[in-house]
């Protein structure tokens, strides 16, 4: 038996799709796909799957990380993605099976690209300015109620706000992970008012921020 970890796209209507069901919708296609893999035991056995740093609801990404366990050695990797692509939607793209090289505690930052349609000159401005705040002050609900106060200005970096006609995207890169972890939709409430835009997660990272595998 070895490991095996899956990077994907989501993409369009998959969106919408929580965690939860995410987990559900998985478990249904591995087990469609006939790759041998490892199931938990106990009463109610399941296809084992973990994905790595879930994906905030309604949030596009290039990159999904999902590890599973196969059975079969002589099972590759590319059979792995020859067996699963076609029972997926074409919302999921698989784009690399390989051995994990990293553990999931590795993960330090992800990548974000946030793409504002109908953004006037005069909003951007003030967007940029408040993006170069030394202090951005929010709050944040923990897991168990606890309320915490953050500075959102220090979690940020490789900030980049770019302009074309009435559309304009912000390029950030934030704390992420089971040490730290920030949404971007934390930034975007703090500044206020914004017209439509729309979140994809470009890339995940580890502290060195070299790309997590």
């Amino acid at each position: 038996m070895r490991s095996v970890r899956i990077f994907f796209q989501k993409n369009d209507r998959m969106k919408y799709i929580s965690h939860l069901d995410m987990n559900r919708f998985m478990s249904r296609a591995l087990r469609l796909s006939g790759i041998p893999i490892w199931y938990t035991e106990g009463f109610n056995p399941h296809p084992y799957l973990t994905f790595l740093l879930p994906l905030s609801l309604g949030f596009e990404s290039d990159y999904e990380m999902m590890d599973i366990r196969v059975l079969d050695d002589n099972f590759g990797n590319e059979n792995v993605r020859a067996a699963l692509q076609p029972v997926l939607p074409e919302y999921i793209k698989i784009f690399k099976v390989a051995e994990a090289q990293q553990k999931p505690g590795k993960i330090a930052y992800s990548s974000y690209r946030i793409d504002f349609k109908d953004l006037s000159d005069e909003l951007y401005q003030k967007l940029g300015d408040f993006l170069k705040q030394e202090e951005i002050l929010t709050q944040k609900v923990g897991k168990k109620g606890k309320v915490k106060e953050l500075n959102l200005a220090e979690k940020i970096t490789d900030c980049k706000l770019t302009k074309n006609g009435e559309s304009a995207t912000l390029y950030l890169t934030l704390p992420a992970g089971g040490a730290d972890n920030v949404n971007p939709t934390l930034l975007l409430k703090a500044f206020g008012e914004l017209p439509f835009y729309r979140i994809r997660r470009t890339a995940v990272l580890d502290a060195e921020k070299n790309l997590f595998e």
